[in-house]
């Protein structure tokens, strides 16, 4: 504001106390009050946020008195607002000429001129404002940042330099001196900087490890560990330090030194997890090919458990690392730990799941897949191993309930037709035969050719003498799908049950041929259709060979005492 305002209201009190006045101060009196009026009216109307008649009374206050700055002032913040950016830096302009010592008009017309990219103007008005307050080493820096602005890097650093004369050397000065030589490929006097910055503060370990990067940037590794040795005279338990050094002697190719500084960084509980890992995933990598790194692998993740127990990532990580070897049981112990501090992450419950699958931990494999179920109801995996569980258990009424929920969730047409599977077989299990025969038509749907499905819906049926025909063409698939000695010795019982015989005869003995493991029920089955083809003689041998594999029904037990087989 310029001087003249303050007189304004000094007039006003001489009006007042006054009792002759000339015609000229009568009418030099009311113009200022009538502006100072409208600009009170004005700025009444700016808080109400009633914008465009802030804007029209400022400007007719300008039209009383053209010299009034505040108004000049007042106008060019709301044309900022209603982003009119040049009748802003007008107003801004002819405020500041008319009070260049108002620093509220400097700066705002500095942030014009900076917005407007008119760096040279903004550099002018800085240095106007340093001539007034030549130590403020606030105005200093920001007029070095300008001057970064427009490349005049000489005058940048003068600028830092005023202010170390000031203030002495910083940290922010420095580093701001250090881009610069940077920038102009003056590596000496970067050096020399941070050199001058660690004289000032010699126990702070942060900038010893910069010096040591400058130095290795510029391939001076032997003065580059000369300052790393220092950050470990300075502070032995530096974070940081040892996997430093741990990069710097493997850019040196002495990898058992680099191994050795991995190890005591690894072993630092100050040195953060996610940096820890970041350096273990290149491990990873080389150590699918190389044994070396494989243990090395090993080793430093058994270190970052230790170090960090109750850390769920360095669990997930060494769990991970046994899944990648299929060392399922080490493997589900580590993803237990990780689920216990952390149960949020479904990648890892799978993890588990499939873990515990692979050792037939079924019991487990129950009890954490009925977790998982209910942290993450729409995913598919924890409901088919609670199925598989819960099957091998023999708790089909739990399969039941489980899957009946699952069907709605699933989310494609694979894992629906592994439900309707488990569902048919669980359902026939609870004597709900109909049921069962609903789910595999339901699963034959998506999949005709699934031979599970078919071998065990074409035996039920065989057993119950139902829909044999069916049963029949329903196995004949079995075969031509998957020839396995099961879905071999079904067709034979089908064809058994049509009156076959010779050709149950066949079927049955590829499915004995190609068993290597034995099976009484399909033996048994061989010894009933020899009996049916009148080899009382072969049925009663294949008989007894079942109840060696174990068969011990009464039926077989009455077949072998009597050389008979009644229906």
């Amino acid at each position: 504001m310029r001087k003249g305002n303050f007189k304004y209201i000094l007039l006003l009190i001489g009006f007042m106390l006054s009792f002759t006045v000339n015609a000229q101060d009568i009418s030099t009196n009311d113009k200022d009050k009538e502006a100072m009026d409208v600009f009170l009216d004005a700025e009444k109307s700016k808080m109400l946020t009633n914008y465009p008649e802030a804007i029209r009374l400022y400007k007719k206050t300008l039209s009383i008195d053209d010299e009034y700055d505040p108004a000049m002032f007042q106008l060019a913040h709301l044309y900022i607002l209603e982003q009119r950016y040049e009748e802003a830096l007008y107003w801004a302009e002819k405020a500041y000429q008319l009070d260049q010592k108002n620093t509220w008009y400097a700066f705002l017309l500095i942030d014009l001129y900076r917005n407007s990219y008119q760096i040279g103007k903004a550099i002018v008005v800085y240095n106007t404002l340093l001539e007034e307050n030549p130590a403020n080493t606030e105005y200093l820096f920001n007029l070095s940042n300008l001057y970064l602005a427009v490349e005049d890097t000489d005058n940048a650093i003068k600028c830092l330099n005023k202010i170390e004369e000031l203030e002495g050397v910083s940290e922010k000065t420095a580093l701001q001196k250090k881009a610069i030589f940077l920038q102009e490929n003056d590596f000496d006097s970067a050096i020399e900087t941070m050199k001058a910055l660690h004289e000032v503060f010699p126990q702070k370990e942060s900038y010893c490890s910069m010096i040591a990067e400058l130095y290795m940037q510029n391939n001076q590794a032997d003065e580059a560990i000369l300052w790393y040795k220092k950050v470990l005279e300075i502070n032995p338990n530096d974070p940081y330090i040892q996997i430093t050094l741990a990069d710097y002697y493997s850019k040196q190719d002495d990898l058992e030194s680099a191994y050795k500084y991995l190890k005591e960084g690894y072993a630092n509980p100050h040195l953060d997890i996610d940096t820890k890992i970041r350096v273990l995933m290149g491990y990873f990598e080389a150590g699918t090919s190389n044994t070396m790194m494989k243990s090395r692998t090993y080793e430093l993740t058994e270190i970052l458990v230790k170090t960090h127990p109750d850390e769920a990532k360095s669990h997930a990580i060494y769990g991970d690392l046994l899944f990648n070897d299929s060392l399922y049981s080490k493997a589900s112990s580590e993803f237990e730990k990780v689920v216990a501090i952390d149960s949020s992450r479904y990648a890892v419950w799978e993890q588990l799941l499939y873990s515990l699958s692979m050792e037939n931990r079924y019991e487990e494999m129950a009890d954490y897949s009925e977790r998982a179920i209910a942290l993450f109801p729409a995913m598919d995996f924890p409901y088919y191993i609670n199925a598989i569980a819960n099957f091998q258990l023999g708790h089909t009424k739990k399969v039941i309930s489980v899957l009946e929920t699952a069907v709605y969730f699933a989310s494609n047409n694979d894992i629906l037709e592994q439900y309707y599977m488990f569902l048919g077989d669980a359902y026939h299990e609870e004597g709900q035969v109909e049921k069962a025969y609903e789910s595999y038509e339901k699963c034959l749907n998506i999949n005709p050719n699934n031979s599970f499905v078919l071998n065990n819906y074409a035996y039920y049926l065989t057993l119950e003498k139902k829909q044999l025909p069916k049963a029949k063409e329903m196995a004949a698939l079995a075969v031509k799908t998957a020839p396995n000695p099961n879905n071999l010795d079904t067709y034979g019982w089908v064809l058994y049950e049509l009156g076959d015989y010779q050709e149950a005869q066949k079927y049955i003995q590829q499915a004995i041929d190609t068993d290597t493991t034995g099976s009484a029920v399909t033996l048994e089955h061989l010894g009933d259709v020899y009996f049916k083809l009148g080899e009382t003689k072969n049925a009663r041998k294949y008989w007894k060979k079942a109840k060696k594999m174990g068969g011990d029904s009464e039926s077989l037990m009455q077949k072998i005492k009597t050389g008979l087989y009644e229906e």
